[in-house]
């Protein structure tokens, strides 16, 4: 007969039953499975701004990933690439805000800070493959003659409806959304039917 020490294995604090020990080790596979790639070069690139003393980038990327273990925690954690997109948009967005702030109130040296974390988040933006512009205009053209074939008038939700539905066009894309409204916007009003002018009396 095994005895329970025999199965046990020793970890850096004492020692951790084997079951447990495999357990952690599957739900971290699981867990490195489900992140985007980005998010592991985030925490080594964090890791070398630390040694770098690089401060803006260091207070960037650990800004990104206090947020990524909050959302973990609430269970709304980044799985994708385009959910870490997302995130790296609205903190990019915050900043520009910030800048924006700081400059009306003369406070120059807060302005230059912001703008140095907004240039180190861009960076990581434009590492990301985005959509083109002309595949989004293709995209929408298609779903618009799609509803006109149907018999249906394009309007922007049911556009919108198509083009994000499962499987479709913008399925999991990683998409600019002012470019995506601006063009449904002017795509749909081109196919309108103009309504009659008023006669008058």
């Amino acid at each position: 007969m095994i005895s329970s020490r025999a199965l046990q294995l020793p970890i850096s604090r004492g020692w951790q039953c084997w079951r447990c020990a495999f357990s952690t080790s599957s739900l971290i596979r699981d867990a490195e499975t489900r992140a985007p790639p980005l998010l592991a070069q985030l925490r080594t690139d964090m890791k070398d701004a630390l040694k770098a003393k690089d401060k803006t980038r260091l207070n960037v990327l650990r800004g990104i990933l206090t947020e990524t273990t909050s959302l973990e925690k609430e269970s709304k954690g980044v799985k994708t690439d385009k959910q870490l997109f997302k995130l790296l948009q609205r903190r990019r967005s915050a900043s520009l805000n910030a800048a924006k702030e700081f400059q009306n109130a003369g406070r120059d040296d807060l302005t230059d800070k912001e703008n140095q974390q907004i240039s180190v988040l861009q960076g990581y933006l434009d590492g990301f493959h985005t959509t083109s512009a002309d595949e989004v205009v293709e995209a929408i053209q298609m779903a618009v003659r799609e509803l006109e074939v149907e018999g249906v008038t394009p309007k922007r939700e049911r556009v919108r409806a198509i083009l994000y539905r499962s499987g479709g066009a913008f399925e999991d894309k990683i998409l600019d959304d002012s470019l995506v409204a601006k063009t449904i916007n002017r795509l749909v009003h081109e196919v309108a039917p103009s309504k009659p002018r008023p006669v008058r009396a």
